[in-house]
């Protein structure tokens, strides 16, 4: 059994309303720790099917583009929250033996938020990595003075015991990275 990495949505048409460079920063370390060990890597890639004019997906080429190189990992579209809407990460991720899935990208409040309860709900052990799975949404969006959206959500995750919540740093210095699995394919 292996881990994979799971990069949701990080798409010129979300990166592009906020300064997230923090964020995109922490993916970035993540993805070369991953490609470092030979990890499976999958981008997950948000398609509206409806063309709305509020939609931050519409089907224009920019809006879509993922802003990070996806060398040669695979790309996978979704239309609904959870990337796991998409039936092939599924499939992909049980070819590779995948019993352990690590959630960076966009929107912790979305897409990062239904893609953890879905993996667990598939049998996956699930890590959200929560300062490099951030948001362009602020308190104001959701009229909640004081809100931090990535602590809020990390928090429900992680007390829900069932999906583990790390920042970049515990998980760069935990066991995750020595443990006996690290070798297999």
């Amino acid at each position: 059994m292996s881990k994979a990495l799971i990069v949701l949505d990080v798409q010129r048409g979300l990166t592009s309303l906020r300064d997230v460079s923090a964020t995109l920063d922490k993916i970035k370390s993540i993805i070369m720790a991953f490609e470092k060990r030979s990890w499976p890597i999958v981008f997950i890639k948000h398609v509206d099917e409806q063309d709305e004019q509020s939609s931050l997906y519409r089907q224009k080429t920019e809006n879509l583009e993922i802003v990070l190189d996806t060398k040669q990992h695979p790309v996978f579209e979704k239309s609904k929250p959870s990337a796991f809407s998409n039936n092939e990460l599924k499939k992909w991720l049980l070819a590779r033996q995948v019993n352990h899935v690590f959630i960076v990208g966009f929107n912790m409040e979305y897409c990062c938020l239904f893609t953890a309860i879905t993996a667990e709900h598939e049998g996956f052990q699930v890590t959200l990595i929560e300062d490099a799975a951030g948001t362009v949404n602020t308190e104001d969006t959701y009229e909640m003075k004081g809100l931090d959206i990535p602590d809020f959500i990390g928090s429900i995750l992680n007390w829900s015991g069932c999906v583990e919540v790390v920042y970049t740093d515990e998980l760069m210095e935990s066991d995750v990275w020595n443990s006996p699995f690290n070798d297999v394919d």
